[in-house]
């Protein structure tokens, strides 16, 4: 009888085992995470403050991703709002004032609004501002660029929001592979006005952006 016990419960086991093993594979592998993993793994100081974000510096720089199902990444969440308010100097109780009234703290594309601070600006990795969402609030002037390889994000940007105050001028490298090109002899590819953005950045500059500066 105590063989029989035995055999029963590790039959129960292997039972439950085999539904869990069956329910995972039915699920399918985690693409989000593994999306995030991805950039992670091929950039430094990034560390993942949600579900579906990435920040570095301390949200200096925030990159969104798109929920499962979903073509456009969904605004700041509660951390990544967090960061920006710290990182823009900006009060939480004005943030929290913004939000319970008619202000919002994100535009129709996502891009973080002058609630945090008058500088906001995104880059989208497909047109129509889909994708992934990179966004920024600090200024970078030419003899500070920003390099997207640093963030996994060269030769990714189709579409992009200026929320802010500054210009931004964004450029490709000249030679492959190489972001010194960037510096040493970029292609310039568009410039940024103030408070607007562009949905589509054309053909010709479609996934070339390597680096940008601000004025």
């Amino acid at each position: 009888m105590k063989y029989r016990k035995t055999f029963a419960v590790v039959g129960a086991a292997l039972l439950t085992m085999s539904v869990l093993t069956q329910a995972e594979a039915a699920s399918g592998p985690d693409e989000l995470q593994q999306e995030i993993n991805e950039v992670l793994s091929n950039t430094q100081g990034g560390v993942q403050i949600s579900r579906n974000e990435i920040a570095w510096n301390g949200g200096e720089a925030i990159m969104a991703f798109p929920l499962p199902g979903e073509e456009t990444a969904p605004p700041s969440s509660a951390a990544a709002v967090k960061l920006q308010t710290k990182k823009s100097g900006v009060s939480a109780k004005s943030v929290q004032s913004a939000s319970s009234g008619s202000e919002a703290l994100a535009a129709d594309d996502g891009c973080p609004t002058q609630v945090f601070g008058p500088d906001w600006y995104c880059f989208y990795q497909y047109e129509n501002f889909g994708g992934r969402r990179l966004q920024w609030n600090a200024s970078h002037g030419h003899d500070d660029l920003v390099f997207f390889s640093e963030y996994y994000f060269d030769n990714k940007t189709s579409s992009w929001s200026n929320r802010g105050g500054n210009y931004i001028y964004v450029e490709g490298r000249s030679e492959t592979g190489q972001d010194r090109s960037c510096n040493d002899n970029p292609i310039e590819l568009w410039i940024e006005s103030p408070h607007s953005s562009k949905s589509y950045v054309g053909a010709a500059d479609d996934n070339k952006a390597d680096c940008f500066w601000t004025t």
